[in-house]
């Protein structure tokens, strides 16, 4: 009797034992490897030259159109693009532009910058617009990149 119980328990332990190391190997060898970190590069452009002067007000000729202008360039520049962000009705909208020509020019002069939504022939403004964020990326003749930004109140 002695004999059996004590196989039994040795069946037994040897049951536990190759449970455990089983549980134990698919824990430790199963586990992917992490997945590699992407490094995010920061991509703030230095400040555009202070002698560069920007300036953004309503149109005095069409209904929720924006007038940006921007002198003091020194025909140092060969491109412009801007971004211009608001909020209306509690929603953020935006109106950006591609890389604009600025080759030979010391002023420019955008004066159609709707505030609105056009499809087709028909338009609806985007009222109650108090606030705006102005974004400027000048790109200088050489190819490097500065970076206008200012908040404005209409």
């Amino acid at each position: 009797m002695k004999n059996k119980t004590g196989l039994i328990i040795a069946g037994i332990v040897v049951v536990l034992l190759l449970g455990t190391g089983f549980t134990v190997y698919k824990a430790v060898f199963s586990q992917k490897p992490a997945a590699p970190v992407e490094e995010i590069k920061d991509e703030t452009l230095p400040l555009t030259d202070a002698a560069i002067s920007v300036d953004i007000t309503k149109s005095k000729v069409k209904d929720n159109t924006l007038v940006l202008t921007v002198s003091g360039l020194g025909s140092n520049y060969s491109t412009l693009a801007y971004e211009i962000s608001y909020e209306t009705q509690g929603v953020v909208q935006g109106v950006t532009s591609k890389a604009l020509d600025l080759s030979g020019k010391d002023t420019f002069v955008r004066d159609d910058i709707y505030l609105g939504t056009c499809s087709g022939k028909v338009c609806r403004p985007h009222t109650g617009v108090q606030k705006i964020s102005l974004v400027i990326e000048f790109t200088d003749s050489s190819g490097e990149k500065s970076q206008f930004s200012k908040d404005y109140t209409l």
